[in-house]
């Protein structure tokens, strides 16, 4: 059954986090984003202003060509333009929560903001993916796969970073597309938290083929080239190489 990635329309809002909601459904993190369980109908009007207004974000979907249905969906920022005005904005907060249910999502998640602002801040251009999905009855068909192509295409030809967190389980794949995982950083979601045992977060990064084998360390140590010319690998970085 021949697969195929796309652009999100409008129209694929409910489908699309079908697929996100069924995939997620036994997850931690959908209790903490929803607490009181889903409204589908707010999600959905609250997710068309998302939509409307944030200009890196790109949503994709794929669907299986023969019963004309979404399997898989993934989202992704894309800093694409250079420039502050351009970069990475930390949220403010989870809008639609309040009190302790929000500051014990806020808990989990403000980690994870900050250290993507450690990692490239405001000032460099990189893509990630902020989510990814395959429906349940679609898993182990290469969806993952595909959805993962997509971004990396992108990033290759742009010529920037790619970073994501991953869970345990999606590792393997990441690995085989590419993608070091960071040893230099680490992200901790803390029991006191999560009221689950600690737990590291491995954070993935997949370099450009044109930093030719540059580590994301010895890049970021360099001062960002973009040129991804440094000492010791070929090139020296310039002061006109740096954001």
């Amino acid at each position: 059954m021949p697969l195929i990635v796309l652009p999100a329309q409008v129209a694929d809002i409910e489908p699309i986090y079908d697929v996100y909601f069924a995939a997620f459904q036994n997850e931690p993190i959908i209790d903490l984003l929803y607490p009181g369980g889903v409204d589908r109908k707010a999600h959905i009007e609250g997710t068309k202003l998302w939509w409307a207004h944030n200009t890196a974000l790109y949503t994709i979907k794929c669907i299986d060509t023969d019963i004309g249905e979404v399997v898989g969906m993934a989202t992704y920022d894309v800093f694409w333009r250079p420039g502050k005005d351009n970069g990475w904005e930390k949220p403010a907060g989870i809008p639609w929560l309040e009190g302790k249910e929000k500051e014990k999502c806020e808990a989990v998640l403000r980690p994870m903001w900050d250290m993507r602002d450690e990692l490239f801040g405001k000032e460099h251009q990189y893509i990630y993916l902020s989510s990814m999905a395959t429906h349940p009855d679609h898993q182990r068909r290469g969806v993952g796969r595909l959805l993962m192509q997509w971004g990396i295409n992108v990033a290759e030809q742009i010529g920037i970073p790619m970073y994501l967190e991953s869970s345990k389980p999606g590792l393997r794949l990441y690995e085989s597309m590419g993608f070091e995982r960071l040893t230099h950083v680490r992200l901790v979601h803390r029991e006191e938290v999560t009221g689950r045992p600690d737990e590291q977060i491995p954070l993935m990064m997949r370099m450009p083929s044109a930093a030719k084998g540059l580590s994301f360390k010895e890049w970021a140590d360099s001062g960002y080239p973009k040129s991804y010319q440094v000492k010791g690998t070929g090139g020296q970085s310039s002061p006109s190489d740096s954001d």
